[in-house]
């Protein structure tokens, strides 16, 4: 569990700053050639660094909030006819030793877990903190504030998606530049077309096989690429060079090493422990069963 909560903060950072998408670079493309990029990539990293913590301390309070309060219900459901009250703990412990081998008609004796509520993926967003809002005082406003702050990311994140395809393609076709509007309303519409699978009733069966095998790993290869050409093929001096030159002031030559042996190790460690993680663990998804009212993890064959 810890592993792999190390390996989806790494993969986090990607996310979050834009790397390996091509968004950063095509933004970048429209800077001057005076602009004080150093300054800015300190700035993007701090901002998101103090997002990220901030995002931190509301999502883990939120979900500790959720789970304590379906778990403790789901004490009082499980043991009203024995106690009166008893303390998560307590329950945990008594059904670990007692609770599980009982069998009494009429009752649904079940495990109360607050590491089973604690959901990730799309159940984090979705299902569990919707379920939280209903729970906090005046619900509306909290919960119209959330789905607006979906709405905004998810529009932003797709701003810089699409700057990231349909820069270079401009940049690099005429024919492309002189038709932008109708290549980009087309490939909206493409991307809307593509979208529609995901809001089919198994949609999230493919949400989650595309998070997991085809962008994680395949940004991650990319981003090593990248590091690779700029700081060997390109040359790191060189690239010093021109930072110089647009900064009209020295760059620290602690960069270059770190950019031709610290992140390229870094990300071949991140890559190798994703693939080993995929050669170890068999994939699985989570399916629903009717007969038994309840999801289940299943293996793919």
């Amino acid at each position: 569990m810890l592993y792999t909560l190390k390996k989806l903060a790494a993969t986090q950072v990607f996310f979050a700053l834009g790397l390996g998408f091509g968004s950063v670079i095509a933004y970048s493309s429209y800077n001057p050639r005076n602009n004080n990029c150093h300054r800015d990539a300190f700035t993007v990293s701090g901002v998101n660094f103090m997002t990220s913590v901030l995002a931190t301390l509301v999502v883990f309070a939120v979900l500790g909030f959720r789970a304590k309060t379906i778990a403790t219900e789901c004490v009082k459901r499980s043991v009203k006819m024995f106690v009166n009250s008893i303390t998560l703990n307590e329950y945990e412990d008594w059904y670990r030793i007692q609770g599980q081998q009982l069998n009494i008609p009429g009752y649904n004796i079940t495990a109360c877990s607050l590491e089973d509520e604690l959901k990730q993926g799309t159940g984090l967003a979705f299902i569990a903190f919707t379920e939280a809002m209903t729970l906090f005082p005046g619900s509306p406003f909290w919960s119209a504030l959330f789905f607006l702050m979906l709405l905004n990311l998810g529009l932003s994140t797709m701003f810089g998606t699409m700057a990231g395809i349909l820069t270079p393609l401009t940049d690099t076709f005429k024919t492309l530049r002189n038709h932008k509007f109708l290549f980009t309303a087309c490939s909206c519409v493409v991307g809307f077309l593509i979208g529609l699978t995901f809001t089919q009733r198994c949609g999230n069966y493919f949400v989650t096989m595309f998070d997991d095998y085809s962008a994680t790993l395949p940004l991650i290869i990319v981003v090593i690429f990248q590091t690779l050409s700029v700081a060997w093929v390109y040359g790191a001096d060189r690239f010093l060079e021109d930072l110089k030159r647009m900064l009209d002031r020295p760059v620290p030559v602690v960069y270059k090493y770190l950019w031709k042996y610290v992140c390229p190790a870094a990300m071949l460690g991140l890559l190798g422990a994703s693939l080993l993680k995929m050669i170890l663990e068999r994939p699985t998804y989570t399916a629903w069963n009717r007969e038994k009212v309840k999801s289940h993890v299943c293996s793919c064959k």
